[in-house]
């Protein structure tokens, strides 16, 4: 089975002014297809760095990360924009980009399926789809940023801390969607802090270990 995420001697350090913290030194990682992989670490391990990269938001200072075999590039997400990628952070504001709820959900899918109609319904989004996303409560927008991630047929899906600002019944239905979608053959990299979470995935990758490598669970 070929390598979905291909991380190949990979070196990030951040700097500013005299001060420098060497992040990953010579980091190699092969993650298969179909594959749920946990990430671990503490505070400052490169958690949220390791997603920016494979995402292409930061350039390393050398090495190479391959999605699908192709070479990621720091700029704009190719592989976002292109459906090969979904990705669901911390900050939920950034995902919008619609005026009103019903614009962003039509950018995930091009016509809202009676299967979608019952998830939104399901993520209590069904009254709110003429109403502007600005003037969504948080769990509302909550609800529509799992919209967004559900309605989505990207094969890898890449969530980072997503429990961290989710509601218990939003929650729910994350776990509930990953444990199918995964189910389903999709690979997924899930960034989290809670112990209860890690074992959702197949393997964990520690970042607190001095050389992170994918191991089983």
């Amino acid at each position: 089975m070929g390598c979905h995420v291909q991380v190949k001697e990979l070196f990030l350090s951040y700097r500013w002014k005299t001060f420098e913290k060497s992040i990953f030194q010579n980091l190699n990682l092969c993650i298969p297809e179909g594959t749920y992989v946990s990430i671990k670490g503490s505070n400052g391990s490169g958690k949220s760095s390791l997603i920016k990269l494979i995402l292409g938001l930061i350039k390393p200072d050398s090495g190479e990360i391959m999605v699908n075999g192709e070479a990621v590039h720091a700029g704009y997400p190719e592989a976002v924009r292109n459906g090969k990628i979904v990705y669901m952070g911390q900050q939920i504001e950034d995902l919008f980009y619609g005026e009103t709820v019903i614009e962003e959900l039509s950018y995930e899918t091009e016509e809202l399926t009676p299967q979608y109609m019952q998830l939104i319904q399901d993520l209590g989004m069904e009254s709110l789809l003429e109403r502007s996303v600005e003037s969504l409560s948080g769990g509302e927008k909550q609800g529509l940023a799992l919209a967004q991630l559900m309605g989505n047929s990207a094969p890898l899906i890449i969530l980072d801390e997503p429990s961290s600002y989710l509601d218990r019944n939003n929650a729910r239905i994350l776990r509930k969607y990953l444990k199918e979608t995964h189910a389903a053959g999709k690979t997924i990299l899930h960034v989290t802090q809670y112990t209860s979470e890690l074992d959702w995935g197949t393997h964990l990758i520690d970042l607190d270990q001095s050389q992170p490598e994918l191991k089983a669970l």
